[in-house]
């Protein structure tokens, strides 16, 4: 596994801040209730607030963001092999589709949890994501970046009874009293939540658009995969936190909640004749995924990725819930979101690269690594891990040959190919084009391959200061 990359930025708008006079904000009041109609109301609320993030620019900014990703990956299958096998606009859509079922998905939980955003150190998340960052790419993950700040957070508890000064020292004894005052049980709740819905994403379509790559493995050897980058942008609706008279009327309307809720419970303390108030507002977020498929195919792999994702999700937001009824267990919480999410990656690369590279040259026939959508070998119907023998007769051990012979071709060629221990025959229709420019296969790589793409890792840090330093 290349590793699970988690891009959840949240976008805020200035008229969130301004929740007043923002018209997608609703109140959610804490009174109980039930019933079919709750759930009708709490749904309809969604919808309501989903509809306002589609207008909003940051949402198209991220669309932007995606389709420039999505950019750059054709681009490199335009090095690689000469054209494009995916089409830029097409994944892009694909990707706001999805993007919109795990906002939905995600939006849910998040209000069930009844995780309150203005409570869980977001001002302080994302600096230390975008420090991570800089330090190595991959770290750019909530997984990490949550986890370093609830480590922090409760180490700055432990010390404060002993240096009750902490936060008055001089410059830093503000953003000291923040950390300690943030609500671990919210965050980390986010980021079982938004790998939760990842996963989710990861077995929809984490399998589409796999590019293929010719890849130079750690022992050196060049072997053929897929590479698997996935960008969602997600329109979320999160909850904001506000303590209001009993007697206000600044907000009218909104969803009595049940007695139970929130899950998390508050870290607000109400005064007399004072009441609390959840505002739904709609935010955006950018969910990416970055994997390998080398000893297996896309399609099998997404779903591997996916159940070990959704379960470290799972044992992360179960043990933080749990930890509201037993505090100390936010400390396992901490200890979980990035050492288990660290887990995650080491055992998928370890297990990508020991086991045999699905795709490798062999003495019987070269092997279809993947097709050129619309390509007369497409429209044949090959598949990808057929293994051609025959060409017209005429037997075939390497690419070269192959490509010789259907040099020599006209009109019509008769493919004899191994296809899971059959021997099929699968006519193509050649026209000149074709003879020069190939059927549309594209092979797993030979031994000589010349363009292959090479894992390595150079954080932003090194590349600035090469830059600066570069004489």
């Amino acid at each position: 596994m290349a590793g699970i990359r988690l891009y959840s930025g949240f976008i805020f708008s200035y008229l969130t801040v301004q929740l007043s006079n923002y018209p997608t904000c609703f109140s959610i009041f804490m009174k109980g209730a039930g019933g079919v109609q709750f759930w009708f109301d709490i749904l309809s609320l969604m919808f309501n607030t989903l509809m306002y993030t589609f207008i909003t620019p940051f949402f198209w900014l991220v669309i932007f963001i995606v389709f420039m990703q999505y950019r750059r990956s054709v681009n490199m299958e335009k090095k690689l092999f000469g054209q494009a096998i995916n089409n830029v606009a097409q994944q892009t859509l694909y990707s706001i589709f999805f993007g919109i079922i795990g906002g939905i998905f995600g939006s849910f939980f998040l209000l069930i949890l009844g995780i309150s955003l203005d409570k869980i150190g977001i001002i302080y998340l994302w600096p230390v994501a975008i420090l991570l960052f800089m330090i190595n790419p991959r770290y750019l993950c909530f997984a990490y970046a949550g986890g370093i700040l609830a480590v922090s957070s409760l180490l700055l508890q432990a010390l404060q009874p002993f240096y009750p000064g902490l936060v008055e020292l001089p410059a830093v004894g503000g953003i000291i009293g923040g950390l300690m005052e943030i609500h671990l049980p919210g965050l980390l709740a986010l980021v079982g939540i938004l790998h939760l819905t990842e996963a989710l994403l990861i077995l929809l379509s984490g399998h589409r658009g796999a590019s293929p790559i010719y890849l130079k493995a750690p022992s050196g050897k060049i072997v053929g995969g897929f590479s698997m980058q996935r960008f969602w942008p997600l329109p979320l609706m999160g909850l904001w936190a506000l303590i209001v008279a009993e007697t206000s009327e600044m907000f009218v309307g909104g969803v009595s909640m049940p007695d139970w809720w929130p899950l998390l419970g508050t870290v607000m303390s109400v005064g007399g004749g004072e009441r609390v108030i959840y505002l739904m507002v709609p935010l955006v977020a950018g969910l990416g995924y970055g994997d390998l498929a080398l000893s297996s195919k896309p399609e099998k792999k997404r779903v591997k990725t996916a159940y070990h994702l959704a379960l470290y999700s799972l044992i992360l937001s179960a043990t933080t819930i749990a930890s509201i009824y037993y505090p100390p267990l936010i400390i396992a919480a901490a200890l979980i979101a990035p050492l288990g999410h660290e887990f995650l990656i080491k055992i998928g690369n370890t297990a990508e690269f020991a086991a045999p590279p699905l795709f490798q040259t062999g003495e019987d026939g070269p092997q279809v690594m993947a097709l050129i959508p619309g390509s007369a070998a497409y429209r044949s119907g090959l598949q990808s891990g057929d293994r051609l023998l025959e060409i017209n007769g005429y037997k075939l051990r390497t690419e070269m040959e192959f490509r010789q012979i259907l040099a020599m071709q006209h009109g019509r060629v008769t493919l004899t190919l191994s296809r899971d221990n059959r021997t099929l025959t699968v006519p193509i229709e050649l026209n000149e084009r074709h003879a020069e420019a190939g059927i549309g296969i594209i092979f797993s790589p030979g031994p000589g391959a010349a363009v292959y793409v090479e894992m390595k890792t150079s954080s932003l840090w090194n590349k600035l200061r090469r830059r600066f330093t570069r004489k």
